[in-house]
């Protein structure tokens, strides 16, 4: 069992090892103009290579190009960018004349030449720029081709950034693989997610039903609710509940001054009326009839929350290999983490069992009598 248990916590270690090995192993050339990432890097530079029958340009017509190298840092020694990610911005900066058309091409094929991309893989720039993201990690190649009158001066930004939204991804991916089975195997969690659901299910019908009551929503309010759901649910209730209540009362001859009490008795309606909802759906399709939790919906909303905790996990960074790597520390951790309790706590216990039973003192009585006999 010990054996085990030290494969399944080695496991995790070589995979990111295998991840890392080739972090760094990026072919530089040296003679081309080149960046590293970094939190903030600059690169002013000319296009001054010419060069014929490139890709969507004229047959024997000639452009200028240039190419920049993007290095990445290296996955072993930088995990602080796990959750970054690089944006590579190019501006023309070009202030006299007409400005010339330039396009890029974003590829990592180095055996193509200076230019020569496929005609689908440039793209123009849009009011003077040009933006996309990169992982922090990755090796990429940047071609500039300029046609025109003249060539001007461009500019090749990296700017990395923090995303704190990716942290919270993988905290609560791990955290939500590690619990799928407790989770479905608890009625808390049954009925708490599906009260929740049938209160915004109600709101949402009464919504409905309203706009279409009163004669200003009746051609909008399909679009409000889908709106609504779309966007946010929270953020529709709040702008939209209290106006149509408002509205409602008002048009039921309910005066200013009972608007508070009764607005608060209909919120309470409704939101008695969705967790019974709830709690009706969860009787009739989650429980058997003996008040347990049918083996198959276990099953399946264990399955559902890890598929949901992998997508979250593997959006915590956008380095496709550390994301792949997190994921299988994700799939490790809570499987050796529970080999490790069933092998060490029936020790605990039974060394506590031990501890616990003493030799129980015969009393005076039978003591005398063992003496006689």
């Amino acid at each position: 069992m010990a054996g085990h248990t030290l494969t399944y916590v080695q496991l995790p270690a070589i995979l990111l090892l295998l991840t890392f090995a080739n972090s760094g192993c990026f072919g530089v050339s040296g003679e081309l103009p080149s960046l590293t990432v970094a939190e903030f890097a600059l690169l002013k530079l000319s296009p001054s290579l010419v060069v014929e029958n490139s890709p969507g340009s004229r047959l024997g017509f000639q452009v200028v190009c240039e190419r920049v190298e993007i290095i990445g840092l290296s996955r072993l020694t930088n995990l602080t960018s796990f959750f970054s990610s690089v944006k590579v911005k190019v501006i023309n900066v070009n202030s006299t004349g007409r400005p010339p058309s330039i396009s890029v091409c974003f590829h990592r094929n180095a055996s193509l030449g200076v230019g020569m991309c496929p005609e689908g893989q440039w793209e123009k720039l849009t009011n003077w720029s040009w933006v996309r993201s990169m992982s922090p990690f990755d090796y990429k190649l940047l071609d500039i081709r300029s046609v025109g009158p003249s060539v001007g001066t461009v500019e090749v930004v990296l700017n990395e950034e923090f995303y704190l939204y990716r942290f919270i991804f993988l905290i609560l991916g791990i955290t939500m693989m590690t619990f799928a089975s407790t989770l479905s195997n608890s009625l808390a969690t049954y009925y708490g997610g599906a009260m929740t659901l049938g209160v915004l299910l109600v709101v949402l019908v009464i919504l409905f039903q309203g706009m279409r009551i009163l004669p200003s929503g009746r051609k909008s309010s399909l679009a409000l609710v889908l709106y609504g759901s779309i966007v946010g649910v929270g953020s529709f209730l709040f702008s939209y509940l209290p106006t149509l209540l408002h509205s409602l009362l008002v048009e039921m001859g309910i005066s200013e001054d009972l608007y508070s009490p009764v607005a608060a008795f209909l919120l309470a309606f409704v939101v008695l009326c969705g967790a019974w909802l709830g709690f009706w759906a969860v009787r009739k399709l989650v429980l058997t009839e003996d008040g347990s939790i049918d083996t198959g919906v276990a099953q399946f909303v264990a399955w559902s929350i890890r598929i949901v905790a992998s997508s979250m996990i593997l959006q915590c960074s956008v380095d496709p290999l550390l994301a792949v790597a997190a994921l299988v520390c994700g799939v490790l951790i809570p499987s050796a983490a529970k080999s490790l309790l069933n092998y060490y706590a029936p020790k605990t216990l039974q060394g506590k069992y031990k501890r616990s039973r003493k030799p129980v003192s015969s009393s005076p009585v039978e003591d005398s009598y063992k003496n006689k006999h």
